[in-house]
């Protein structure tokens, strides 16, 4: 697969999961799996930035992999969150550094409050977060 057949497919799995998310905010949907879409969508996020990743995109890859952690973050799946944007932070150091410190700024503040890795994963205490 070359690398402009991988980002039309990526791209493609972003408007997915973009339309997963819309559909899980409805009344309806909330009360009947919403999040099951989201998680969904949380893996669609996830596949986009990995084909971004083989096509060298390095900031569409960051920006899935973001949108992956914000929606681990809604899901309170705080592991998850942390990977993905660690990920994203990877992703965007290989295109433009100062990408990756913006993508990151949560975690470098979290980090300072935090001892361990079990209470970093607890990120209830930091303020703050990814718009």
């Amino acid at each position: 697969m070359d690398n402009a057949r991988k980002e039309r497919e990526a791209v493609q799995l972003m408007a997915e999961a973009e339309k997963q998310v819309k559909a899980s905010h409805s009344f309806l949907r909330g009360l009947l799996g919403g999040n099951t879409r989201i998680e969904e969508a949380c893996e669609m996020y996830t596949r986009a930035a990995n084909m971004f990743n083989m096509a060298k995109n390095w900031n569409a890859a960051g920006k899935a992999f973001c949108q992956a952690a914000k929606l681990h973050m809604q899901l309170q799946s705080k592991h998850d969150s942390a990977t993905s944007f660690v990920d994203s932070g990877n992703a965007y150091k290989k295109a433009d550094p100062q990408e990756q410190l913006e993508s990151c700024w949560y975690h470098l503040h979290c980090e300072e409050k935090k001892s361990s890795v079990n209470t970093f994963l607890c990120m209830d205490e930091c303020p703050g977060e990814f718009d």
